[in-house]
C-alpha cells in the first residue's frame, strides 16, 4: 500500500492512499459474494447467483460500493498508524478510482490532533499554603457530628429556628394550585430554606394545632414552570412541633457515633482527618496553580471539532444534573428564557479551557515520555467494574469500546500533572484563616464518619 501525505490548512491533513490491485480484487470477489447471499434473483437459490446477472440486476457500482466498505476503512487506518496521525474527526472520503485488476485510489481529509507548543513547564512558580488546623476547627466538626446525632423530643412550645415541624398545607398562585402544592404530614425545619424558601421561616413562634397563611417568593429557577417566580399562598397546619435534644459531648457521645473509646480520642481523629482534608486541598491548589501556568506558557490552535464536541458533552452533563433535581431541560430553557442552543454556546469558554488543558497535558507526557504503569490501570478498571455484574466481561468490552484507552489518557494526564508540581519552584506562604464552620467542617465531619471518626 502507498501512502502520501499532504499538509493543509491549521490541523487538516489528506491521505492519498494506493491499495494494490489484488486487495482490490479479492474485495470486489467478497462483495459479489455477500451480495449474491442477500439478494433475490428467481431461479437462483442465495448465494448461487453468477456475478453476471447479479452485476445486470444490481449494477457494476453497486458491488464496488460494498467491496469500498471492506477495503476504505481498513486502508484509512492502516495508513493513518504508518503516518503517526492522531484523528480527531471524522475523515472525508473520496474515491478517486475503483476497477477490477487496478488498485484503489482514495483520498481521505482529516482533521489530526493539533501540534502545542510547550513553553516552560519546569521549575514553574506554584504557592503551597501551610497546613494548620486550630481548636476551633475541630470543635466545629463535633458540634456538626453533635448536630447529626441530636434527637427531636415532642413539645407544647412554640416553634424556634432548628425545631422540627410536622405540617398539612396546601398552596395556590394566582388563585390556583400547582403541581406539589399540597401535602399532608410534611417535616420542616423551622429557619431552613427547604423545598420552598421562606416558608419554614412563616412559622417560628407557631404552636401545635395552630393554622397559619404564609407567603413564599418562588425561585426564579423553580421546577414548576408557571410557578417560577411568582409569590405562592400557603395555608399551613401545624400538627405537631419537635425541640432538638443535642447530646452531651462526653465519652458516650464518642462511643456512639465512632470507634473511639474516650472524647480526647475522638478530637485526635477529628484533627487527623482535618489536616488530610486539608493536605488533600492544598495539594489540589497547587497542582491548578502548576496546570494553569503551563497552559498559559504553551501555544496551541484549538481545533473547533474539540470545543463543540466538550460544550455538547458539558451540556449533556448539565441536563442530567437537572433531572436530578426534577428539572427538565426544556423546562429550565422556559424558567430562563433561553434554548438549548444557547445553553450549549454558553459552555463553550468552558470547553475551549478544558480542551486546552487537557492538549497541554497530553504533549507535556509524551515530552516526558510519562506512562501509565500497567497495575494501576488495571486497578483503576477494577474500581469502575467494582458492583457490576460480569465485571471481567465488560472489562473486555471496554477494551474494544475505546473505554480504556480513554482511562488511561486520563491516568496519563494525571501524571503529567504530579510532573508539573514535583518539577516546580514552590514557596511555601500563610494560608488564609479559615471560619470555624468553614467549608472544610462538614467535609471533614463526612468524611471522619466514613474512617470512623463520626457516625
Amino acid at each position: 500500500m502507498d501512502v502520501r501525505l499532504e499538509q493543509l490548512e491549521k490541523n487538516k491533513v489528506r491521505l492519498e492512499v494506493e491499495v494494490e490491485k489484488d486487495k482490490v480484487n479479492a474485495a470486489i470477489a467478497a462483495a459479489a459474494r455477500s451480495l449474491s447471499r442477500r439478494v433475490k434473483v428467481p431461479g437462483f437459490r442465495p448465494g448461487r447467483v453468477p456475478r453476471p446477472i447479479l452485476e445486470a440486476r444490481l449494477g457494476k457500482e453497486t458491488i464496488y460500493d460494498e467491496a469500498l466498505e471492506l477495503l476504505v476503512p481498513e486502508a484509512y487506518s492502516q495508513a493513518v498508524e504508518e503516518q503517526g496521525l492522531d484523528p480527531i474527526d471524522k475523515p472525508e472520503v473520496e474515491v478517486v478510482k475503483i476497477e477490477e485488476d487496478q488498485p484503489l485510489v482514495f483520498k481521505a481529509t482529516v482533521a489530526v490532533k493539533p501540534e502545542v507548543k510547550l513553553g516552560g513547564y519546569k521549575g514553574l512558580p506554584v504557592k503551597k499554603k501551610k497546613v494548620e488546623v486550630t481548636e476551633e476547627q475541630v470543635e466545629a466538626v463535633l458540634k456538626d457530628l453533635q448536630e447529626r446525632h441530636a434527637t427531636f423530643v415532642a413539645s407544647e412550645e412554640p416553634a424556634a429556628p432548628g425545631d422540627l415541624v410536622m405540617v398539612d398545607f396546601s398552596a395556590t398562585v394566582d388563585g390556583k394550585p400547582f403541581e406539589g402544592s399540597h401535602a399532608e404530614n410534611m417535616p420542616l425545619v423551622v429557619g431552613t430554606p427547604g423545598y420552598f424558601p421562606g416558608l419554614s421561616q412563616g412559622l417560628e413562634g407557631a404552636r401545635k394545632g395552630e393554622a397559619r397563611e404564609v407567603k413564599v417568593a418562588l425561585p426564579a429557577d423553580f421546577r414548576v414552570a408557571e410557578a417560577a417566580g411568582k409569590e405562592a399562598a400557603f395555608s399551613v397546619t401545624v400538627k405537631e412541633v419537635h425541640k432538638k435534644k443535642m447530646a452531651a459531648l462526653d465519652d458516650e457521645f464518642a462511643k456512639d457515633v465512632s470507634e473511639f473509646n474516650t472524647l480526647a480520642e475522638l478530637k485526635d481523629g477529628i484533627r487527623r482527618r482535618l489536616t488530610e482534608v486539608a493536605e488533600r486541598r492544598v495539594r489540589e491548589d497547587m497542582e491548578n496553580q502548576a496546570v494553569r501556568a503551563a497552559v498559559a506558557a504553551a501555544e496551541v490552535e484549538v481545533p473547533d471539532v474539540l470545543v463543540a464536541r466538550r460544550a455538547h458533552t458539558l451540556l449533556h452533563n448539565f441536563a442530567h444534573e437537572l433531572e436530578h433535581r426534577g428539572l427538565t431541560l426544556e423546562k429550565y430553557c422556559e424558567i430562563k428564557a433561553t434554548t438549548p442552543e444557547k445553553v450549549e454556546e454558553d459552555f463553550r469558554p468552558a470547553a475551549l479551557e478544558q480542551v486546552k488543558t487537557e492538549l497541554v497535558l497530553d504533549a507535556v507526557a509524551k515530552a516526558e515520555n510519562l506512562t501509565v504503569k500497567a497495575e494501576k490501570l488495571e486497578e483503576a478498571l477494577d474500581a469502575m467494574a467494582a458492583g457490576q455484574k460480569e465485571p471481567e466481561k465488560l472489562k473486555a468490552q471496554w477494551a474494544g469500546d475505546g473505554t480504556r484507552a480513554a482511562l488511561e489518557r486520563s491516568l496519563r494526564r494525571e501524571e503529567a500533572v504530579t510532573f508539573l508540581v514535583d518539577q516546580a519552584q514552590v514557596t511555601e506562604v500563610e494560608a488564609p484563616q479559615e471560619a470555624p464552620g468553614g467549608p472544610a467542617a462538614p467535609e471533614a465531619a463526612a468524611e471522619a464518619g466514613a474512617a470512623g471518626v463520626g457516625d
